[in-house]
């Protein structure tokens, strides 16, 4: 079921790093950071290591053949972990071929977070590692949810026949199995979802970065540091809109987030805002509305 509950954003902070050129991957690396499942790297030598610059709190091992997944934080493992999906605490593997996802706790003295993999015969398509942000209401009734076909071009021939041509009709498959398949059973769903989403009476905390707040703590060197600034804030704009710069692709669940959420694989997108930009209209005191335009992306 797509219904739409408290959406999930899954923000990656790597490919934010690197559009701001604060991050360059290793070169046997680049293809797996890029959040394009559908190029499989065979037996990933090395474990992929993100500078932690902001709180990074999931990690998704996308397109893989099954083995043995874990995040650490430098060489300790993370705490308050929980399993998403497909991605158990323990080290015996996941139990499907497919996609994982799992979330914990952030370490702010951490300097990257690692993503190992225990299996040599291993095939993975992407990893996604950064921050998440739960919208704090579900939208309103008046949200759309539709499904695209633009990779389908018909032509009228002079006989006045239809004739069809199908360029794409759904994401490109991760390897030998469809975009978020778990084992086995195929995922058969066909079209580009794009999600028409309004919120209202959102508190301005929830929404915007309060920068003019000096939070002064010591870092682990001893000097002291702003710890309230937007790489560090906890707001829809810090973590969402400005990690993404209004482009970038994300994971998105529609109702991933809130006390009851839903994880099943047919939940599961890669993303894009479809949006020039993010508009908020003041209602009253503190309060806003606001509107998302969110395309499936690949």
């Amino acid at each position: 079921m797509q219904n739409v509950g408290t959406p999930r954003f899954y923000i990656d902070s790597g490919l934010y790093q690197q559009a701001i050129g604060a991050w360059t991957p290793e070169d046997d690396q680049k293809s797996l950071v890029q959040l394009n499942p559908s190029n499989i790297v065979q037996s990933p030598e090395n474990p992929i290591k993100v500078p932690r610059i902001s709180p990074i709190r999931y990690i998704a091992f996308l397109g893989h053949n099954g083995g043995q997944y874990y995040p650490t934080f430098d060489d300790d493992p993370v705490d308050g972990f929980t399993e998403v999906i497909n991605l158990p605490e323990s080290l015996n593997g996941v139990d499907y071929s497919g996609f994982s996802i799992g979330t914990f706790s952030d370490t702010e003295s951490a300097n990257d977070l690692i993503a190992g993999i225990i299996d040599e015969e291993s095939t993975l398509g992407a990893v996604s590692i950064g921050n998440y942000y739960d919208m704090p209401i579900s939208p309103n009734m008046n949200l759309t949810l539709s499904y695209e076909y633009d990779g389908i071009k018909n032509v009228q021939t002079k006989g006045g026949s239809t004739l069809s041509n199908a360029s794409y009709t759904k994401p490109a498959d991760w390897g030998n199995r469809g975009a978020w398949q778990l084992g086995e059973v195929s995922n058969l769903r066909s079209g580009r979802r794009v999600w028409n989403l309004s919120f209202h009476f959102l508190a301005d905390s929830d929404i915007m970065p309060n920068l003019g707040v000096q939070n002064y703590e010591e870092d682990i060197h001893g000097n002291l540091v702003n710890t309230e600034d937007i790489l560090s804030g906890s707001d829809f704009f810090s973590v969402v809109w400005n990690q993404t710069m209004g482009y970038l692709p994300f994971l998105f669940n529609p109702n991933g987030g809130g006390e009851s959420p839903n994880n099943s694989p047919d939940q599961f997108a890669i993303c894009r805002f479809d949006m020039k930009s993010l508009k908020y209209s003041q209602i009253s005191y503190n309060t806003y509305n606001m509107s998302l335009k969110i395309r499936e992306s690949w």
